[in-house]
């Protein structure tokens, strides 16, 4: 295997697993900070001559970074589904608008934590003066958000860049405005400064992820910066709106099993499981017997 054969596998192999590298490049990301803050808490409390329990910088440090990691996820949804839609000055100032119920949430949850770790090692927590140190912690919440926010932002920037990005091969400026009258056959993929065309029945189906839609073609993921209302109009008749946030190439459907939830379970010929809602079901059965 040449060396380029080798970087294609391993960027192919991180592109498969890369929610899975950011879970593992946050929480390291962490874990360092809570080893570098709480040493350097026990040495400046050594230095003044102030006593201070091995355990006790590490309690505060480990709560508080529980629940940011716990807060992300809820981040990620506010972003992905109010915020990125828009421009780069709303986006920011939306999430500058969040920092504060963040920090509440933040706040009451690492002092639960830190309340109950001290109860367990027989001692007792003081938060202080509360007005006074939520000022304290705000400040360094909103701090530590922003910078989440624009370190996920940026990572999620890197690996569209790596994928690649999909777009119709009409779009132009002077189209925009002017919705084709046929379905475009073809997509335009432009990745690490090559562009490449793929045929549009080539996409085996496709999921909303904000204010992106990522069509999956074989082992890869496009991601293509329109919404899946519009998208749904543009695509051929072999392309059908299952769910909220899924659509399928009907010619990629293996079978489909009804679930106890009153749904069903459509399951593509690659093996992936996607689900049918009571909301397209109708549709769904106008084009396909489904029981």
């Amino acid at each position: 295997m040449t060396p380029i054969d080798k970087q294609q596998q391993r960027l192919k192999y991180f592109l498969s697993h890369q929610r899975l590298w950011g879970v593992v490049l946050l929480v390291s990301w962490f874990c360092i900070n809570v080893v570098v803050l709480a040493t350097s808490q026990l040495m400046e409390h050594q230095r003044v001559g102030n006593h201070l329990a091995l355990w006790e910088p590490f309690c505060w440090e480990i709560s508080s970074c529980v629940i940011l990691l716990l807060l992300i996820p809820l981040g990620l949804w506010l972003n992905d589904r109010w915020f990125a839609r828009l421009g780069f000055k709303q986006w920011l100032a939306a999430h500058a608008l969040v920092t504060l119920p963040f920090s509440v949430l933040h706040v009451a949850g690492m002092v639960s934590i830190r309340h109950l770790w001290y109860y367990l090692m027989d001692s007792h927590y003081r938060f202080g003066d509360l007005p006074m140190e939520f000022f304290y912690e705000y400040r360094k919440d909103a701090q530590a958000y922003l910078t989440l926010a624009l370190v996920i932002a940026g990572y999620r920037f890197i690996v569209r860049r790596l994928q690649g990005e999909a777009s119709y091969l009409a779009d132009s400026a002077e189209s925009e405005t002017i919705e084709p009258e046929l379905p475009p056959e073809r997509l335009l993929i432009k990745k690490l400064g090559r562009e490449f065309l793929i045929q549009t029945n080539d996409i085996e189906w496709i999921e909303a992820s904000g204010n992106y839609a990522n069509l999956h073609i074989k082992d890869s993921v496009y991601p293509m910066r329109i919404t899946m209302d519009k998208l749904e109009k543009l695509l051929p008749a072999n392309f059908i709106r299952i769910h909220r946030s899924s659509i399928v190439n009907l010619e990629q459907i293996h079978e489909i099993q009804a679930l106890d939830t009153g749904d069903y379970e459509v399951r593509l010929h690659n093996q992936i499981k996607l689900t049918l809602s009571r909301r397209y079901r109708e549709n769904f059965k106008a084009l396909l017997s489904v029981g």
